[in-house]
């Protein structure tokens, strides 16, 4: 599974760190992962909300990727005025229904402002629900999952619900899920929402 964690200006760190670190965990064990942190025209380096340099980073594939994986960070406004909805968009269709889109909190509202979510569920950060149903029908739940499209909402942690759902629920990789839940302390919690 080719996880590629989409880095950007502005991105929120955690909401970046926390999925690329259970991938990276859940690789070393031997889980058939593979996590890469990208940027939509190959800049080697961004700088997050907090000012955190990341650098080494290489251009994202939408022909290499199983998963994007697509973090919050800037505020609301900015979302709708730069041109990333509309990048996600087309990475989406290039690589097809096959590509599962994961929205960490605020992620969500990227693929909203890029008009797909338009009559999918979802969910994001508490504080944004509004702001989110312009775009859907928000879903009070932690985790939903639309088959292609999988968003998490909980909050400063929501990285970390993400990936390991991801881990536990669609990549079978249960048992590792379960041992890095152990390792780091954090138990898997709250509703999902899951199309059936």
């Amino acid at each position: 599974m080719r996880a590629q964690v989409l880095m950007y200006d502005g991105i929120a760190e955690m909401d970046a760190l926390l999925p690329f670190d259970i991938l990276a965990r859940a690789k070393a064990m031997g889980v058939d992962v593979e996590p890469t942190m990208v940027t939509v025209d190959g800049q080697q380096e961004i700088a997050g909300c907090y000012g955190t340099r990341f650098g080494g980073l290489t251009a994202w594939d939408p022909d290499n990727a199983d998963a994007l994986i697509v973090a919050g960070g800037w505020d609301v406004e900015v979302i709708e005025a730069s041109e990333l909805p509309a990048q996600v968009k087309a990475f989406k269709e290039q690589a097809g229904d096959r590509l599962i889109l994961a929205g960490v909190d605020s992620g969500a509202l990227i693929f909203g402002a890029a008009g797909l979510l338009e009559g999918r569920p979802a969910t994001t950060f508490k504080h944004d629900y509004d702001y989110l149903a312009k775009w859907t029908d928000v879903v009070e739940a932690r985790i939903v999952d639309d088959g292609d499209i999988v968003t998490s909402g909980s909050g400063w942690l929501a990285g970390l619900d993400l990936a390991l759902y991801l881990l536990a629920e669609r990549w079978d990789a249960r048992e590792a899920a379960v041992w890095i839940e152990q390792r780091i302390g954090h138990d898997r919690r709250g509703t999902v929402w899951r199309r059936t």
